[in-house]
């Protein structure tokens, strides 16, 4: 691998129903890379396919969920052509995950340090002692250097942010190429928001990793995210540099999420909304699935399901945006 070859490159990926063949895909015809060293934020609304693509990535789609077409590449290697028990040896290896909920992610009834020297043993192998080494090593690394030391610490008794700290350490343990981070703030206040979101960005330099970022919050996007992919009903509507995304957004979607986001200081203006609700898996139209509650929708939009085009930024509109209003 080299600098200039992405780390995770994700080609015409589709999901869909194990069950329901007549419904429409989860997750439809998804490309995309992130490179070593890079950022790639996913956002869009609740149900728009962010987790499910990163549950794919993981190998770990849930129950009644099928990959039914496409590639998944990490460092060179096709994971979708291994066996099961060689992709379990990817995952904790080569790929990294920080789930959203660290206490029901972490044993309960093991120490942290315990658990990462585990996840360590198993993928790296080395005695027992290399592996508590190594564990105290990523969690001083992370910021937890009281914890690092005996005795070690159970999960409840630590705070949200100091848990959330080890899942890092966790991810980190057997140094993956690939980050996966599944909306890592949710629970947590602003300010440990920002601290947790500044060692991964630290991290993700330091290390070159490539990181795929899920989250809601476009503020967090714009600040820490080279890259930005909205996903809109299981498609990607527009990719493109974080700060043009801001700018001078294409789509009528992703213009739509950047007018949402309150400002401060308030402009005692009416807080901007998206009229109508996402479709669902089984609502089959022809045409964009944007085109019902789009502010630019035009007969041909009902018509045709738009392609992506690239012009700087790419993007699946038949009327994009033109300008920043």
């Amino acid at each position: 691998m080299t600098a200039d070859t992405p780390a995770l490159i994700v080609s015409g990926l589709t999901l869909g129903l194990a069950r329901d063949r007549s419904a429409r895909a989860l997750v439809e015809d998804l490309s995309f890379d992130v490179a070593p060293g890079e950022m790639l934020a996913f956002v869009g609304e609740s149900g728009s396919g962010k987790s499910l693509t990163a549950a794919a990535i993981f190998g770990l789609l849930p129950l009644g969920i099928r990959r039914m077409a496409g590639s998944i590449c990490v460092n060179g290697t096709e994971l979708t052509t291994l066996s099961d028990r060689r992709l379990r040896a990817w995952r904790g290896r080569d790929m990294g995950l920080i789930f959203q909920n660290p206490l029901t992610a972490l044993s309960p009834s093991v120490g942290i340090q315990a658990q990462i020297a585990e996840t360590y043993r198993a993928h790296k192998g080395g005695t027992r002692d290399a592996a508590r080494l190594r564990a105290r090593a990523l969690l001083t690394e992370v910021g937890l250097q009281a914890v690092a030391t005996p005795p070690d610490r159970y999960p409840h008794q630590l705070s949200g942010g100091m848990r959330q700290r080890v899942m890092i350490a966790l991810a980190l343990a057997c140094d993956p190429a690939l980050i996966i981070a599944d909306e890592p703030t949710t629970a947590l206040d602003v300010l440990i928001q920002a601290q947790i979101l500044d060692l991964i960005a630290r991290l993700q330099k330091e290390r070159g990793l490539a990181v795929v970022f899920i989250t809601h919050d476009l503020r967090l996007a714009a600040r820490y995210a080279d890259r930005i992919l909205v996903l809109y009903a299981g498609r990607a509507v527009e990719e493109g540099d974080a700060g043009t995304f801001f700018t001078a957004p294409r789509h009528p979607y992703s213009r739509a999420l950047r007018d949402a986001v309150p400002t401060i200081p308030a402009t005692g203006r009416r807080l901007a909304e998206i009229p109508g609700q996402p479709p669902g898996p089984r609502d089959l139209f022809e045409g964009c699935r944007f085109a019902p509650r789009c502010p630019n929708v035009r007969d041909d939009c009902r018509r045709t399901e738009p392609a992506m085009t690239f012009d700087g930024t790419r993007f699946a509109c038949l009327h994009p945006c033109v300008g920043t209003p």
